[in-house]
């Protein structure tokens, strides 16, 4: 029994442009200055706050770096879907 393979390329145009939409937004909220966020918040807490700085700041930056990599990789899988459908068309029209 032979089977079909079939792409659908608008389909995959769409795919690519949403993962690349979703990488641009997270990279946005990335590009957060974490260190003024905890300046700031320094300011505003003071001494009594110290605590909690020593824990928040931290976990902040690896919140940030963690946003940065699922931006990458939103934009990765773009590129993988756009790659795919320019090997599937290539291979179509040889």
């Amino acid at each position: 029994m032979a089977s079909v393979f079939s792409m659908e390329f608008s389909g995959m145009d769409g795919v690519s442009a949403a993962h690349h939409s979703a990488g641009a937004t997270y990279s946005a909220a990335a590009s957060a200055d974490g260190e003024a966020h905890i300046a700031a918040a320094a300011a505003a807490l003071g001494p009594i706050g110290a605590n909690y700085l020593a824990a928040f700041a931290p976990a902040l930056q690896n919140n940030l770096a963690a946003t940065r990599e699922l931006a990458h990789v939103h934009h990765a899988i773009g590129h993988a879907t756009a790659a795919a459908k320019a090997t599937a068309v290539a291979s179509d029209n040889a």
